[in-house]
């Protein structure tokens, strides 16, 4: 008999080993590690255990395994991290999108044909023009819905006006995108398929979602590193240091004196940082 396991929204679903494999596997574990930790975790479920137990133990097993890929397993609780406000997300997505290409500008006062608005990431590449609305939760259970889809569409739509208009030669902005670290609606997919509205969150569009972009460069928050807590990551963001690739690219010295901690933090964090950013040695359970 399938056994029924309790979501973060408190919903219940059927508790699915191969589902747990594959989430092991995106965190860098190799298969045969990754069905050994399922079988593991498997051997403790029982009927309505929290997801969020069972993450923390197939955690606890891949960090035997290999450090880094225990931390990157935390990537999505670690972007949760990022608030409560959302500028160290913005901040964020404009620093993956930098690190795809793009010039960006985050927190632009722009003048819309109506009102004037204050726009998250504006990113250009390739004379494209993208006005991004970063929509950061704390955690998972709500996803974005089709409120949120159709408010950001309509600020884009207003902007764009104003650009059209405008007496500036090549004045025109392209794209409205949505960005946001939960899932979407159905039905916010829909209507943003319908007018042209891009969407990246989690596990959407399939081949250039949140994660796939993260995972793809790299692209770390610094609130990934377990030794970042929440007075860290605070001095860490407020003087501009986002990424764990951006502390793993300094020396010690040098990062303690940008960080603002204290040298036994700043010495844990930086080390974290080289770990994860770099290749380790493996080894088994």
């Amino acid at each position: 008999m399938a056994i029924q396991v309790i979501k973060a929204s408190g919903k219940l679903e059927e508790f699915n080993s191969f589902k747990l494999v594959n989430s092991l596997v995106r965190a860098g574990a190799p298969e045969d590690i990754a069905r050994e930790i399922a079988d593991k975790v498997s051997l403790q479920v029982t009927p309505s255990f929290h997801t969020r137990h069972i993450f923390r133990m197939a955690k606890k097993l891949l960090r035997q395994y290999n450090r880094a890929s225990g931390m990157r397993y935390s990537i999505k609780r670690a972007i949760y991290a990022l608030g409560p406000t959302g500028y160290p997300f913005e901040k964020y997505v404009a620093r993956i999108l930098k690190a795809y290409g793009y010039s960006v500008e985050v927190n632009r006062i722009i003048k819309g044909y109506c009102v004037t608005h204050e726009v998250d990431v504006l990113a250009s590449r390739d004379d494209r023009r993208c006005v991004i609305e970063c929509k950061h939760h704390a955690n998972g259970v709500k996803p974005a819905d089709v409120k949120i889809a159709l408010y950001v569409h309509s600020r884009f739509n207003d902007i764009r006006k104003a650009f059209e208009i405008s007496e500036h030669q090549n004045s025109h902005v392209h794209e409205g995108w949505l960005v946001t670290n939960t899932r979407c609606s159905p039905d916010a997919i829909k209507y943003a398929e319908c007018v042209g509205l891009k969407i990246v969150s989690w596990r959407y569009p399939e081949k250039d979602s949140l994660e796939i972009m993260i995972e793809g460069k790299r692209l770390y928050p610094v609130t990934i590193l377990p030794a970042a807590t929440k007075s860290a990551i605070q001095s860490l963001t407020s003087h501009d240091i986002i990424l764990a690739s951006e502390i793993a690219g300094m020396d010690a010295q040098t990062f303690l004196g940008k960080s603002g901690l204290d040298k036994a933090n700043a010495l844990s964090i930086k080390r974290e940082a080289d770990e994860l950013c770099c290749i380790s040695p493996n080894k088994s359970l």
